[in-house]
């Protein structure tokens, strides 16, 4: 008799251990936390003669909601094409570029400008694993005409990038969703 209640006590117990290990949590997910970001430099460069290259920056050190950014405009040839690089700093000159590189897929660096105000036409040099653009590089071809206007910059994380407009994939539209990591607008002068 008392094998039994052995048996029925050590199966009981077996169960027990079975259900509690099944219904543990599991290991939650890596987060992955987002950088400060306190300097974005966007380097214009003229193909035509490497040496000379336009750069406009965008300096927070502070962070938001501490004082105001400092931002350098920059004036730019009409009628010229230019290679765009864009670099991106976190705290402690922290390298935030190389990781929108690595995670390509996630990110999309988005540009708002006229086109009859500042560039005539405007291409990614850079694409994700999925063709889709990124924006860490890109060319654009100033207007013919003295002027300027607006540059915008917006860098989104998880963007859906399947909503990029075909023919002006730079284009953010609210649709297209994400985290904005930074939104940025430069003056930008054509002469």
């Amino acid at each position: 008799m008392k094998m039994k209640s052995f048996n029925k006590l050590t199966m009981f117990l077996l169960a027990g251990t079975l259900f509690l290990g099944a219904c543990k949590k599991d290991d939650p997910a890596p987060v992955n936390e987002q950088e400060v970001i306190t300097k974005v430099t966007v380097n214009f460069t003229n193909t035509a003669n490497s040496s000379e290259v336009v750069t406009f920056t965008y300096e927070d050190t502070d962070g938001v909601g501490g004082n105001a950014p400092v931002i350098n405009n920059g004036i730019l040839k009409r009628n010229t094409s230019y290679n765009v690089s864009v670099i991106v700093t976190g705290e402690d000159n922290e390298d935030i570029t190389a990781e929108i590189a690595e995670e390509k897929d996630e990110h999309q660096i988005y540009f708002g400008f006229s086109q009859s105000n500042l560039f005539s036409s405007f291409e990614y040099s850079d694409k994700d694993s999925k063709n889709q653009p990124v924006g860490l590089a890109s060319r654009v071809t100033t207007v013919n005409s003295s002027g300027g206007g607006d540059l915008q910059l917006i860098l989104a994380h998880e963007p859906n990038k399947s909503l990029n407009i075909a023919s002006t994939p730079w284009v953010y539209d609210s649709k297209i969703g994400g985290e904005q990591d930074f939104n940025i607008t430069f003056k930008a002068n054509i002469q």
